[in-house]
């Protein structure tokens, strides 16, 4: 049986993006989605799920206070926070309020997978983020990423994190289709990735888009 998840975020690209490679994964079925604190705790009653991956910062109340309501009806459920910040404190705070691990965005696909399904299997206290102490030669590794990639291909990765279509994508660029798909296929393969919804989780975790949490309402 596949380890049901409940997905939490308000940006719906870097949402469907995670939820599109747990479901690649082949381990996880994402049953539900939700971008706010309100949803969240609805939908954690109403569908049950085996797993809960929620942001830090979400509108209409923030994910801390949303896994306090959850935790007040199930005291069991897996609960992953799913954020930019990479405090001590803010993993403190996410463990104190109920939640079994902490998920860093800027982990890599396969990461958040492993973190998923450990959390899914009862790993406590699980913190999957990238060290701040790194060395100087990590720090390089991780900026260099992109470094691969042509200043158009970097356009084109920017462009696949926007709702345009491929046409309206070309358009913009001033390229023909066919050269943007030339494009995305050179992005894809430096990359290392397969579709879109990496793209997305790429370009965010490499800072080429900014995911700013909005104050909740």
């Amino acid at each position: 049986m596949p380890i049901s998840v409940l997905l939490v975020d308000d940006n719906t690209l870097f949402r469907e993006g995670v939820a599109e490679i747990l479901q690649r994964d082949g381990r996880f079925d994402v049953i539900g989605q939700a971008s706010r604190g309100d949803e969240a705790v609805a939908a954690a009653a109403n569908l049950q799920p085996d797993l809960i991956l929620i942001d830090w910062q979400i509108p209409g109340m923030t994910g801390i206070q949303a896994i306090r309501q959850i935790r007040t009806r199930d005291k069991k459920v897996p609960i992953g926070v799913l954020t930019m910040f990479e405090t001590q404190d803010h993993v403190r705070e996410a463990l104190a309020a109920g939640a079994n691990g902490y998920v860093a965005k800027d982990a890599t696909p396969a990461d958040l997978c492993e973190a998923a399904a450990a959390l899914a299997g009862g790993t406590k206290d699980l913190v999957a983020a990238l060290e701040p102490d790194a060395s100087s030669a990590e720090s390089a590794a991780a900026s260099s990423v992109l470094a691969v990639l042509s200043p158009r291909e970097l356009e084109v990765l920017r462009a696949l994190t926007s709702d345009a279509g491929n046409d309206a994508i070309a358009h913009r660029l001033g390229i023909s289709g066919r050269t943007l798909r030339n494009h995305i296929r050179s992005t894809y393969r430096k990359l290392g990735i397969y579709d879109r919804a990496q793209a997305v989780i790429v370009a965010v975790r490499e800072g080429l888009v900014e995911v700013t949490p909005r104050r909740p309402s």
